[in-house]
């Protein structure tokens, strides 16, 4: 018996400590994340009500399971807002936009919810001369990209049913305010590259532009990387 034990404990030990280790190794807190987006959402001026922004901030991981999502302006959730004054019809917008920031990057190339939006657009960057629209070369060559992954709710049977943490919800925005997140590369840094995409980070509440600053401020000022 004593034998079986010590077996036991030898095959245990090390995959105890290898799961300790990767789980130290993740600097993709929710905690973290949501508590630097709220501190960024309460020092960015609002562009549609006075003083500064109100939003829900949304985080998945790397294959698209919500992690969190918050108010920044209460910490509440959708199952228990705590009062919050965000819109509430930017809980779903949020969680999209980063489902599309981490749907469209890689380890290679960062795509912010913003650039995805610009190569769907018929008035987007490219040529427009015929034969090349919807090609490499011209515009919209994602034209309808957002009908490609839609928003799995889980039919509203109660508040905040549809936009549970661990759900996969997907969705995909073609605006600002969804921003990939990267660690940091081998050199302790985020311009010599080497980062690894580890999920996303979403921000809707405002305008476009306050969207998108509090998404890129959430990201930087916890220590990680917009890009590989």
């Amino acid at each position: 018996m004593k034998r079986l034990a010590f077996s036991l404990g030898i095959i245990i030990t090390p995959l105890v400590l290898c799961t300790g280790l990767a789980f130290a190794q993740t600097p993709f807190n929710p905690k973290t994340i949501e508590a630097a987006c709220a501190a960024a959402a309460k020092a960015e001026p609002a562009k549609f009500r006075p003083g500064t922004t109100k939003m829900w901030c949304a985080m998945i991981d790397r294959e698209g399971k919500l992690l969190a999502v918050n108010a920044t302006d209460t910490g509440g959730t959708p199952q228990a807002p705590l009062g919050s004054d965000a819109w509430r019809g930017s809980i779903e917008i949020a969680i999209a936009k980063a489902y599309t920031a981490v749907a469209f990057s890689s380890n290679d190339m960062a795509l912010d919810s913003k650039t995805v939006g610009l190569v769907t657009r018929q008035d987007g960057p490219g040529l427009t001369t015929p034969g090349t629209i919807g090609t490499d070369a011209g515009v919209a060559p994602l034209w309808g990209l957002s009908a490609s992954n839609p928003y799995r709710s889980a039919f509203g049977f109660f508040q905040g049913s549809d936009d549970v943490p661990g759900g996969y919800h997907h969705g995909i925005i073609t605006f600002a305010g969804g921003q990939p997140v990267y660690t940091k590369g081998p050199g302790g840094g985020c311009a010599g590259g080497g980062g690894v995409l580890i999920g996303a980070v979403g921000v809707s509440g405002d305008g476009v532009d306050e969207d998108d600053a509090v998404a890129k401020t959430t990201v930087t000022s916890s220590g990680l990387c917009l890009a590989p």
